[in-house]
């Protein structure tokens, strides 16, 4: 089989979630001997090459060559292909989509919400609604609300429209009004465990070599929808109750990239620089150990979760988490068993939830057990990738699994 995967970028560092799970699954496809190519519509900042990925030819040419490229791959005649990206792909490039065997895959709201996060704004509260809705463009803009006549019809295109958890399943259907398919991310448990390999940079070996710390994880690029507006509130209230604690924020908002300096500045002018470290950049090879630095992981998400990888990652590191009641997040962990559900708007509930974790050795332990148990029985990503081979077959035609 020939595999073309049309992706928004490959930015695995910064963790993003569709380049983290698409990069996976990509190698392990050419392992089995199954032809993949990936083409990615933005470029690699400041003129950096690729990411390399075992068996796999990535392309990556930019808004402004994307239509030419992807003309070059269609030309292989792949079997399927597996987008990934909301676009914009201009008309010819939706025209061209349209005829193929694709199988759009969802991360996130974006065939649903011009934003796509389901938070309405200014106040970046949950929103019930969906488009087409009267006040999306008032919360989005018109630029983004234009934008989704082009992702209408991508979706219209489709042959199969895949999600990646079954609330976000539940709300694209409503929202699109056609079946949508799930397949779970899945994690790799034997490389996501408590015990993981050593990590090789230096600022992540600091903190896997004193794992005696409390210290705390941001599940998570710090976005608004994930909490990243809260993380100030956050530590000035977890140092409040534990003054060693340390929060640790990995990976990078692309629509705030200078997230990371604000934060760092205000929480040293607050005096408690040393209580976040905050490491934009996180190898793929690294993560693992990041995770099992810490004591607990934390989700204070102010939107919905539409997948939840990270938490299944943390899961399989034995991380207890607590988080907000929200979206993907209340199936994929149970109350009192692999961690706690606490609304991240109160912030003084949240913290205490946190602290009195990292306080409880024994209790700890319990949760890490189940959660571990839990990622392997249900999220090992062989699993996934059996269900995605079966979406596969099912879009591919007769003609072409003859071949």
């Amino acid at each position: 089989m020939k595999l073309l995967v049309v992706m928004d970028n490959l930015r695995t560092t910064d963790l993003d979630e569709p380049a983290l799970w698409l990069s996976e699954l990509a190698v392990r496809w050419a392992e089995r001997g199954i032809r993949v190519e990936i083409i990615c519509l933005h470029a690699p900042e400041g003129g950096c090459p690729p990411e390399e990925l075992p068996g796999v030819e990535v392309n990556c040419p930019g808004p402004e060559h994307f239509e030419a490229a992807l003309g070059g791959s269609l030309a292989n005649h792949p079997d399927v292909l597996h987008v990934a990206c909301a676009g914009p792909f201009g008309p010819r490039v939706v025209e061209i989509l349209r005829e193929l065997p694709i199988v759009l895959d969802v991360h996130g709201f974006w065939p649903i919400c011009p934003a796509g996060d389901l938070m309405r704004r200014p106040k970046l509260l949950p929103c019930g609604e969906h488009y087409p809705f009267h006040a999306c463009g008032a919360c989005a803009g018109l630029p983004r609300l234009r934008a989704m006549e082009e992702r209408v019809q991508l979706v219209a295109g489709a042959g199969i429209v895949m999600a990646h958890s079954a609330f976000n399943r539940v709300r694209l259907n409503a929202g699109l009004g056609r079946p949508v398919e799930l397949v779970d991310y899945g994690v790799d448990v034997s490389r996501f465990r408590p015990d993981p390999d050593p990590p090789w940079t230096p600022e992540i070996m600091e903190i896997f070599a004193a794992r005696d710390r409390p210290r705390v994880m941001f599940l998570g690029p710090p976005t608004p929808a994930r909490g990243g507006e809260r993380a100030i509130d956050l530590l000035v209230a977890l140092a409040a109750r534990v003054p060693d604690v340390e929060l640790v924020v990995g990976g990078r908002d692309p629509q705030n990239p200078g997230w990371d300096q604000m934060v760092t500045a205000e929480a040293h002018e607050m005096g408690l620089a040393n209580n976040l470290r905050c490491i934009p950049s996180v190898p793929t090879h690294n993560l693992p150990a990041l995770y099992a630095a810490c004591q607990v992981a934390i989700s204070p998400m102010m939107g919905s979760e539409a997948g939840g990888l990270f938490a299944e990652q943390a899961l399989a590191c034995g991380l207890p988490i607590v988080a907000s009641p929200s979206g993907a997040l209340q199936d994929l962990m149970r109350e009192g068993t692999e961690g706690l559900f606490v609304p991240a708007s109160e912030t003084a509930a949240f913290a205490d939830a946190v602290c009195a974790l990292l306080a409880d050795p024994h209790t700890r332990a319990g949760f890490a057990e189940a959660a571990r148990l839990r990622a392997v029985e249900k999220h090992d990503i062989q699993r996934s990738l059996f269900e995605l081979e079966e979406l596969y077959e099912r879009i591919r035609g007769p003609g072409r699994r003859a071949a």
